[in-house]
């Protein structure tokens, strides 16, 4: 899928985009050799831009080319899931961890990532703190996210977490920096890009162009 994506040299931003992914996404989950010699590989990375960008296209194309297993830690995912205590949410973060070992090569994937690593705000009069084990805070699994992380993914599991986030303006900074190894700009495609994605697609479909 990468392959279509190929840039044309028209867009060097698409083609900086796609060497960046294949050096920190596909080559240390699609070889087990290459992550093992080269230790300082990239636990994590986060893709940010304004929405309809390719960000979640180019995780599931990464995904594609390495063969890898998804496993969607999304708010809108683990929305109410394991929430009656905080034990229930560490134990739901600790099976996604044990199975990505297991099916390794796996991504772990976390859209609207700002919600997980919120930044702080203003509270106006009234406001109330959300509690770290309400079951519609997407933050209580930071913490809990954040150790395994540090314990699990090593040099020897082949297992990246992709955060994607269209405002990252709203998450912490700190919190950014501190989780995420890397991260990458996802600009609007220019005309020349925007046409080449539509011919495949629709070629891709049955169609003709």
């Amino acid at each position: 899928m990468l392959d279509n994506l190929e840039a044309t040299p028209y867009d060097p931003s698409m083609a900086l985009i796609r060497q960046l992914i294949v050096e920190y996404v596909i080559f240390p989950l699609g070889s087990a050799l290459i992550r093992k010699r080269h230790p300082v590989h990239t636990k994590s990375v986060m893709f940010y831009g304004p929405e309809g960008t390719g960000k979640t296209l180019m995780v599931r194309a990464a995904a594609t080319e390495t063969k890898a297993l998804i496993f969607d830690l999304s708010p809108v995912s683990t929305l109410g899931q394991y929430a009656a205590s905080k034990a229930e949410g560490d134990k739901m973060i600790a099976m996604v961890m044990k199975a990505a070992k297991a099916y390794a090569p796996s991504i772990i994937y976390i859209d609207e990532c700002e919600k997980v690593f919120p930044g702080k705000k203003k509270k106006g009069k009234g406001a109330k703190k959300a509690k770290k084990n309400d079951p519609s805070n997407p933050a209580r699994i930071k913490k809990t996210l954040v150790k395994w992380r540090a314990k699990w993914i090593t040099d020897e599991t082949r297992i990246t977490v992709i955060g994607c986030t269209s405002l990252p303006m709203e998450g912490s900074k700190k919190d950014f920096k501190k989780f995420f190894d890397r991260s990458i700009y996802f600009p609007f495609p220019d005309y020349t890009t925007s046409r080449m994605l539509w011919k495949t697609f629709i070629e891709q479909c049955g169609g003709y162009v």
